[in-house]
């Protein structure tokens, strides 16, 4: 018997999946577009025509080849179409002009300025108005009289879009990466005389009317003296409504693995449809009663979806539970893996690039380890007794779903929560209790008293759920950080969980010797980057803008040195110590020196029994490279050339490179993020003329180099 045929939609989804991803691997979105069509149609031609050979068992494999080139062709071919670069209209063939534009996300509230993703619909264009296509970060500012924008509205915007440039810093959040697996490539900043509201009717009815109940539902929170951390967590936990969490929070709900519950996912969901169910159990004695509650069920479950943006985890918990609602309206009982995968259809269908997105990764494998590997997890340990049940039941759930997204953990947020277990066992059943308050809050706000008690309820909960969460965060060695693995070790890592599932599922020997096997492969890869680290001496040049900050670093030892007028400022510091951090983590480097080289007492203790980094004034000598730092006009009494591996302009010097060049002969140009726009596009040009290479980290990202 075949034991792919239970599964006839999962077995479709693999060529669907492969033509995504060969189209996303390939960067190529546009070519042969018409000859793809081409075949697809002649694919469905000869599979009407081959129909005779689809009765005979010798030919089955014809059909089967036809169906899986047809949707992997699909797959390739939705892709192209779904990318905007390839649309003629598209805003980077023609950024500057009049536009017409809808908001397409709900405004963030800035000070004196909306930032928010603006959805282009036309360009104005020799006296009329023509198509144009593509998404833009927007960054409005706005009178102290101006309206509020909101989700659909349309402006009109008069303004040139400009490309979204990749100048992360090493292992920091990559903003630029973020936005373009949104296919989103262009930001535009408008003042309040380059845009203005239109009234146009507004577009997205449904979306808009659920983002205006949502301001209403969360000035609910806030007539009921919900306010502080509590009413950040419980519109984060009920509305999705994340804008009012501060960083501590977010730190320590990431480090004890509580953070899925900040974001509104598909336990959430999950949760509204048992409560649901239960209120409409009633409904359940005749067929046209079952039709009838499955209608309210959808309707609720996908206006709650919409509610809270329709994040890709929540589309995916919505379409994944609409199939079973139906079916048992039917009474029928679909396969759980073809309810994933026709989920996934849709959702790739929709947006191929989604495939990219975190979220919906995690998502999907949270999913697929709950439903393949909860069970055996669970017979582990039989009980009778309610409790223990309850909560081993929960630990199950909790460590197959940690297990399944491991890999991609490790490899995304370089980090382990090591009390997850733990977290769980409280922050769900304590998260489903705020849940169904909040509920009863939001539903009878307008009754004083009921509200009232249900709001102090609620307030409570949340701050024991958040002193809870603090609590195990502190505890010691609640996290594991710095862990940092490549693509392939993730890809092995993978391997060496489902070889052991398999072990355990089949029995067959051979499946973990080949796990053990996998796992002294990823031990070697990790072993390999840690000897490379350990040999290697590493010069960064960071893009902070605050203050110039320059990296030298030798195994497990850096210098770093900064330099500008904000240097000592609490901000400035904070974002130099993050920035920093990530890269020491990810090197492994354990022991630091900082200094501010605008002191000049300091520079002897530079050098001192730490690191071979000399210091001297417009000069660092770092493991045989010399390095030049221009902060200023050079000076007429230097004369003599002076050869330098790299030169450093910083400051905004009001400097000519040809002059510069005639004294310093570099190999390498570096230009920090402390000088204006106009002096490194200036720059950009005459280092082009001057034909030496150059490396703007306002444009290209930090600068890194291995000497």
């Amino acid at each position: 018997m075949n034991s792919w045929r239970p599964y006839p939609l999962l077995r479709l989804l693999f060529p669907f999946l492969s033509g995504i991803i060969i189209a996303i691997s390939s960067g190529s979105f546009d070519g042969g577009r018409l000859w793809i069509l081409a075949i697809m149609f002649c694919l469905l031609v000869s599979f009407r025509m081959t129909s005779h050979f689809r009765t005979s068992y010798r030919f089955r494999w014809i059909s089967g080849f036809q169906i899986n080139l047809f949707l992997f062709l699909a797959g390739y071919s939705v892709t192209c179409i779904r990318c905007p670069a390839n649309d003629p209209d598209y805003i980077g063939r023609q950024p500057e002009g009049l536009f017409l534009a809808t908001v397409a996300e709900p405004p963030a509230m800035k000070k004196g300025s909306f930032k928010t993703i603006l959805q282009v619909r036309c360009r104005h264009q020799d006296g009329r108005w023509v198509r144009a296509h593509g998404q833009a970060v927007g960054y409005l500012k706005r009178t102290l009289n101006e309206r509020s924008l909101q989700y659909g509205d349309f402006i009109l915007l008069h303004a040139s879009f400009t490309t979204i440039k990749d100048n992360s810093n090493p292992y920091a959040f990559n903003y630029f990466r973020y936005l373009n697996n949104k296919n989103i490539n262009h930001q535009v900043f408008a003042d309040t005389r380059a845009w203005k509201f239109v009234n146009i009717k507004s577009s997205g009815v449904v979306q808009k009317f659920a983002f205006r109940l949502r301001d209403r539902l969360l000035d609910v929170l806030r007539s009921n003296e919900v306010a502080g951390r509590e009413f950040a967590v419980a519109s984060a936990l009920l509305l999705g409504y994340v804008e009012e969490l501060d960083a501590g929070l977010r730190r320590d709900y990431a480090a004890t693995g509580a953070m899925h519950i900040l974001s509104v996912s598909g336990m959430h969901v999950g949760i509204i449809y048992i409560f649901l169910e239960f209120l409409l159990g009633f409904l359940n004695r005749r067929k046209l009663l079952r039709l009838l509650k499955a209608i309210i069920l959808l309707t609720f479950i996908w206006f709650y979806a919409m509610l809270t943006g329709l994040s890709p985890c929540v589309f995916r918990s919505a379409a994944m539970l609409s199939l079973p609602i139906l079916g048992k309206s039917l009474n029928r009982s679909p396969d759980m893996f073809n309810v994933i995968a026709a989920s996934v259809f849709i959702l790739l269908a929709i947006d191929p690039f989604l495939l990219l997105d975190v979220g919906f990764q995690l998502s999907y494998l949270a999913v697929l380890g709950i439903v393949i590997l909860y069970k055996p997890v669970y017979d582990l340990y039989i009980t009778a007794a309610w409790i223990p049940d309850k909560i081993w039941s929960i630990l199950a759930v909790s460590i197959v779903a940690q297990l399944a997204t491991l890999p991609i953990t490790l490899y995304t947020f370089h980090q382990f929560p090591n009390y997850f277990m733990l977290t769980n066992i409280f922050v769900v059943p304590l998260s489903s209790l705020i849940i169904y308050i909040g509920i009863v809050l939001m539903v009878t706000g307008a009754i004083p008293l009921f509200s009232a008690i249900c709001a102090k309820a609620l307030i409570a909960l949340v701050c024991l759920l958040n002193h809870i969460i603090h609590f195990i965060e502190q505890l010691p060695f609640s996290t594991v950080s710095g862990i940092y693995i490549s693509s392939w070790a993730m890809v092995v890592l993978y391997l060496v969980i489902i070889l052991g599932a398999l072990y355990l599922f089949l029995k067959h020997i051979s499946f973990l010797y080949l796990s053990i096997g996998a796992g002294i492969v990823f031990n070697l890869i990790i072993l390999n980057f840690q000897v490379h680290r350990l040999n290697s001496s590493r010069m960064i040049v960071y893009n902070s803008y605050r203050s110039a900050c320059y990296q030298f670093s030798i195994q497990d030892k850096s210098v770093c040195f900064y330099n500008g007028s904000r240097v000592n400022d609490p901000t400035s510091q904070k974002l130099n110590s993050d920035m920093v951090n990530a890269a020491m983590d990810a090197y492994g480097i354990k022991f630091s020196r900082a200094f501010w080289s605008g002191r000049k007492d300091r520079h002897a203790e530079v050098a001192k029994d730490f690191l071979p980094v000399f210091y001297s004034g417009r000069f660092i000598q770092f493991a045989g490279a010399r390095i030049a730092i221009l902060r200023k006009p050079i000076p007429a009494r230097l004369t003599r050339a002076i050869h330098v591996d790299f030169l450093i302009l910083s400051g905004n010097p009001k400097i000519n490179l040809a002059d510069a060049l005639k004294i310093f002969h570099p190999g390498q140009i570096i230009i920090d993020a402390t000088n204006s726009r106009m002096r490194i596009m200036q720059w950009l040009k005459e280092s082009a003329v001057q034909q030496i290479k150059c490396h703007s980290v306002t444009e290209n990202g930090a600068f890194e180099k291995e000497i």
